[in-house]
C-alpha cells in the first residue's frame, strides 16, 4: 500500500501548518483518512502478545517521549493491557515523567520472576496511569546502570523468562532500553521504531543506525521498523526532509511528531497526551494506527530463531 497521510495541526498563532506527517511505503502525497481512519487501527484486534523496541539514533532523539506517549495513547484506545518497560538509566527516565504508586523496579522484577503466578502477582510491579498504561520503572540509585549490564541478573535465560511472564500477562508491551540492553532486545522485537531529532544531524543518525541494525539483526525487522522523525517544527523542516530521504525505502513508515514545550528534553514532571497541542495528539494517534495495524500483519519468529 503506497499513500501518505496528513496530519495538519493548527499553531499558536492560528495559522495552519504540515508538521506531522505519516509517509507509508514511500508512494505519492494522497488524501488524508482523518483520524477516525488513525483510531480505527490504533484499535486493530492482535492474536497474541506483541512486543515494541523504541530506539533512539542518537542521545537526546527522543526515545523515552516516544515511547511513553505511544504508550498512553494505545492505553487509551485500546481494551487490552498495554505495558511500558522501562529498562533506562540517568536522569531523564520514564519513570520520571510519571506519578508512580509502586516501589518495584525492573530489577526487583527479574529477582522475582519465580514468584509472578498470576496478573494480581505481576500488578505489584507496576504502575498504573490514569490513560490506563502499566509501566515497570527503572531504578534511580547510583548502581542503576551497573546491574542493567549485570550478565546474571540479566541473562539471556532471564530475559527469555521476563519476555514470556510478561506476553502472558499483556497484549502490547512497549521497551526502553538503555544501550547496554539494546541490541539483546531486537531479538525479542515484533516491531522496531526508531526515533531521531529533527535536526541537521538527524540524516548521519539515521543513515549510522541502518547501518547497525543491518549488522545486528534480520533485514525483515529494519525493512519493518517505524522512524519517527521527533520534534517537527517550521525551522526544521530542511534537516527532516534530508533524514526522511535517508530513511524512505529503508523502513516501513515515516512519522513526524511536531515539537511540543511539554515534551522538551529536561522539563520536569508528568506528561500526558491531555498535556500537547492538538497536531502533537493527532500525531502519535497516527502512530499508534501504524503500529498496531503493522503489528497485526507481522509474524513472529520461533523461540529457536530468537536463540540463534
Amino acid at each position: 500500500m503506497r499513500r501518505v497521510e496528513s496530519v495538519v495541526g493548527r499553531d499558536q498563532s492560528g495559522g495552519w501548518r504540515r508538521l506531522a506527517q505519516v509517509v507509508v511505503g514511500g508512494g505519492a502525497p494522497s488524501r488524508n483518512d482523518g483520524i477516525e481512519a488513525d483510531e480505527a487501527r490504533a484499535r486493530t484486534v492482535l492474536n497474541g502478545s506483541r512486543r515494541v523496541v523504541v530506539l533512539g539514533c542518537t542521545g537526546g532523539a527522543g526515545q523515552t517521549t516516544t515511547t511513553l506517549m505511544l504508550g498512553h495513547t494505545l492505553a487509551r484506545y485500546r481494551e487490552d493491557r498495554v505495558l511500558a518497560v522501562d529498562a533506562n538509566t540517568g536522569d531523564n527516565t520514564l519513570t520520571g515523567r510519571i506519578h508512580t504508586d509502586s516501589p518495584e523496579t525492573l530489577t526487583s522484577l527479574m529477582a522475582g520472576l519465580d514468584g509472578v503466578s498470576g496478573y494480581l502477582s505481576m500488578r505489584a510491579y507496576t504502575t498504573r496511569c490514569e490513560s490506563g498504561l502499566e509501566v515497570v520503572g527503572s531504578d534511580a540509585d547510583v548502581g542503576a546502570a551497573r546491574r542493567l549490564a549485570d550478565r546474571r541478573l540479566f541473562s539471556d535465560e532471564r530475559l527469555a523468562q521476563a519476555v514470556r511472564v510478561l506476553d502472558r500477562h499483556y497484549r502490547l508491551i512497549l521497551v526502553d532500553p538503555a544501550a547496554a540492553v539494546a541490541a539483546r532486545m531486537l531479538a525479542y522485537a515484533d516491531q522496531l521504531i526508531l526515533v531521531a531529532p529533527a535536526s541537521e544531524d538527524a540524516p548521519d543518525a539515521v543513515a549510522m543506525t541502518f547501518d547497525w541494525l543491518d549488522g545486528q539483526t534480520s533485514a525483515d525487522l529494519r525493512r519493518r521498523s517505524v522512524m519517527v522523525i521527533n520534534g517537527v517544527s517550521r525551522r526544521s523542516m530542511a534537516g527532516v526532509e534530508q533524514a526522511e530521504a535517508v530513511a524512505r525505502g529503508r523502513c516501513r513508515a515515516i512519522v513526524r511528531i511536531p515539537w511540543e514545550d511539554e515534551l522538551a528534553p529536561g522539563r520536569p514532571g508528568p506528561a500526558q497526551p491531555s498535556q500537547l497541542r492538538a497536531g502533537g495528539r493527532r500525531a502519535y494517534v497516527a502512530l499508534a494506527g501504524v503500529v498496531a495495524s503493522g503489528l497485526a500483519a507481522a509474524s513472529r519468529p520461533s523461540e529457536e530463531e530468537v536463540a540463534q
